[in-house]
This record gives structure tokens, C-alpha cells and sequence, in this order.
């Protein structure tokens, strides 16, 4: 199926009002959220270095005109940031953002200049039930003073009754660099709609494009 030929037609006018028809690429169709979890309906793909949609298309469904399938099922209307850069895109982009930065700062390198400039502080804080095994963690972001007066370490606390929490706080200095890296690679898991249902989405689809 090629996608934006869904896509419902409407009349406009031109600069000189001559009546044309254009595509509404802005109306948009959704999955319901809670189905994404559904283990029939999908699976969590990690991408690896190089993958497109079309590319992940071509793998999973066999035909690259479904690109549109791994975009639509995790709601990527802006594949350009929300699709994670290949190392090369990423190195470029971070020497365009940040070139005015560095050399505003005197420092030559942008790499150097992102690598060991503060994006912010954070602050982890990790809870054992000494009973039930249960782990939660927390990270927060922090101010300056906050993380040079937090003294990382553990503390046990005893309970009446035995009971017993460990209580794990860690800090830690997120440079520029780093908080990109981590942005990017946040993007790298995805949800693929299950191949045998493939031709059922897009007809879904199609129909409700035309609602």
C-alpha cells in the first residue's frame, strides 16, 4: 500500500483562485495506546546502526513501501529527531548545533567542548525491600549546590519486626556530549506491528483515513 495514497483530497484555491486539489497530509490516524503493549499485536525491535523505516520494512514485512508501518505503530510523525541518527548523522549534528557554542567558549574541538561541558546534574536514588526483593529507582535533575552537598552512599534502615530497606543514592555530572547520546539512543527501541496483521492495519487504516 502506498501510504499518502490514503490520505483524503481537499479543494483549495490558488494565489490566481483557480480551485485545486491537494492531499491533506495532515490528518492523522492512531493506534489505540493499550494495544501497544499487546504482545500479539507486537513486538519490541532495538534498532541497529543503519536502519531506516524502509530498511526495517524490507526486513520484517518484505517491501520497503511499508515504512510507514514501523513509523505509524510508534507514533513518529518527525522521523528526522525521532528516529535515532546513524553515528555519522550524529557527529554531524552535533558539530552543527554546537559549533557557534565552542567557539564562543575559545575551545577548538566542538567534540571536546560538548564532552566536558555540564548539561546538568542528576541524582539517583536506588530502594531495596530487604522482604520482597522489590527494586524502584529514581533519577532526578539536580541544581549545582544540591549535587556538591549530596554525599553518595548506602543506608540500611531497620524496621519493628525485622524488615529492612537499603537505600542507594549516586550522582552524576551529564555532559552535553552525553545527554545527546542518551537522547538518541532512547529512540532505539520500537514496536513493529506483527507481520500477520499487516494487510489488516492498512485497510484499516485506509478506511478510516477516508472518515
Amino acid at each position: 500500500m502506498f501510504y499518502f495514497n490514503s490520505f483524503p483530497k481537499v479543494i483549495t484555491t490558488d494565489y490566481n483562485g483557480n480551485g485545486i486539489l491537494l492531499t491533506n497530509i495532515i490528518k492523522r490516524v492512531d493506534i489505540i495506546p493499550t494495544l501497544l503493549k499487546n504482545p500479539l499485536l507486537n513486538y519490541s525491535y532495538d534498532l541497529q546502526e543503519g536502519d531506516t523505516p524502509d530498511i526495517v520494512a524490507n526486513k520484517y514485512y518484505g517491501d520497503s513501501y511499508r515504512y510507514w508501518l514501523p513509523l505509524f505503530s510508534n507514533n513518529i510523525i518527525n522521523p528526522q529527531w525521532q528516529w535515532p541518527m546513524s553515528s555519522g548523522v550524529f557527529d554531524s549534528y552535533i558539530q552543527n548545533k554546537y559549533a557557534d557554542a565552542a567557539a564562543a567558549a575559545n575551545v577548538v574541538s566542538v567534540l571536546e567542548y560538548t564532552q566536558s561541558t555540564v548539561y546538568q546534574y542528576t541524582k539517583t536514588i536506588e530502594t531495596i525491600d530487604g522482604t520482597t526483593l522489590n527494586v524502584t529507582k529514581t533519577t532526578i535533575v539536580i541544581d549545582q549546590p544540591t549535587y556538591d552537598s549530596t554525599v553518595p552512599g548506602i543506608t540500611t534502615s531497620t524496621f519493628p519486626g525485622g524488615a529492612t530497606v537499603s537505600q542507594t543514592v549516586t550522582t552524576n555530572v551529564v555532559s552535553i556530549y552525553d545527554y545527546e547520546l542518551e537522547q538518541n539512543e532512547s529512540n532505539r527501541s520500537i514496536y513493529l506491528i506483527n507481520s500477520i496483521y499487516t494487510s489488516q492495519i492498512e485497510s484499516q487504516f485506509a478506511s478510516l483515513m477516508k472518515l
